[in-house]
C-alpha cells in the first residue's frame, strides 16, 4: 500500500486503482455551494470544489473509504447538500481545543470520549444534511461526521490529524485515524471484487 498525491481534476478517473482517499485542508468552498456569506470566504478555488464534490459522490457510489480533514469534512457535508457557517473562535494555534465524541460512534471508538485536536478553521458545518450524523463537538461546533445510515466507510473531522507533533501542535489523533483508513483500504484491496478485477 502506497500513498499517492492525485491532482484534483484527474482523481475521479483513478478511483478504480486507489483503495482509499484523504481529502485535505485548504481554502474555503465557494459561497454559492456552502451557503456562507460571500464576503466571509477566502482563497476560493471553484474548480477544486467541483472536482472534490464529484469525487466524493463517486467514492460513495463505489464504496471507496474516505477521510476528510478540515476542509475535507466541509466538502463531505456540502457534497450531500449540507451548508457551512463562519466561526470566529476556532483558530487556535498550538494546543488547539478539546472535542467530545458521541458514545458508540466510529470516532469515539478511534479516539475515545474526548481528545485535544488542532483548531485552524474559520468555517464549520451549519447543517450537515440528512446523509451525515454529527458525532463530535467542541463548544457546540460540529467536529466530526459519519454516514447516518450507510455502510460506506467514511469519516470527516474538522481538525488536522496529520499535524500531530508538527510545528508545536498537540494532536494525538493522527495514528488512530490514519490506521483506521489504512485498515479500510486493506479490506477493499483484498476484497473478492478487487481480486477479480486484478485477475482480468
Amino acid at each position: 500500500m502506497r500513498p499517492l498525491l492525485v491532482p484534483g481534476e484527474h482523481a475521479i478517473d483513478l478511483l478504480d486503482v486507489v483503495d482509499a482517499l484523504v481529502l485535505t485542508g485548504g481554502g474555503d468552498l465557494d459561497a454559492e455551494l456552502s451557503g456562507v456569506i460571500p464576503d466571509e470566504t477566502h482563497d476560493i478555488d471553484r474548480a477544486r470544489d467541483n472536482a472534490e464534490i464529484s469525487l466524493v459522490l463517486a467514492a460513495a457510489e463505489q464504496g471507496v473509504p474516505i477521510l476528510g480533514c478540515c476542509r475535507g469534512l466541509q466538502v463531505l457535508a456540502v457534497a450531500f447538500g449540507g451548508t457551512l457557517r463562519t466561526v470566529d473562535d476556532h483558530i487556535q494555534p498550538g494546543p488547539g481545543h478539546e472535542v467530545s465524541t458521541q458514545p458508540g460512534s466510529l470516532i469515539a471508538d478511534l479516539i475515545g470520549p474526548a481528545a485535544t485536536t488542532t483548531a485552524l478553521h474559520a468555517q464549520a458545518i451549519d447543517d450537515p444534511s440528512s446523509y451525515w450524523q454529527p458525532t463530535a463537538w467542541s463548544d457546540g461546533t460540529i467536529e466530526a461526521i459519519e454516514p447516518a445510515s450507510s455502510d460506506w466507510p467514511a469519516l470527516g473531522v474538522q481538525w488536522h490529524p496529520e499535524l500531530s507533533g508538527v510545528g508545536g501542535f498537540n494532536d494525538d489523533t493522527g495514528t488512530a485515524l490514519f490506521s483506521w483508513l489504512a485498515g479500510q483500504a486493506a479490506l477493499r484491496q483484498w476484497s473478492p471484487a478487487q481480486a477479480m478485477r486484478w485477475a482480468t
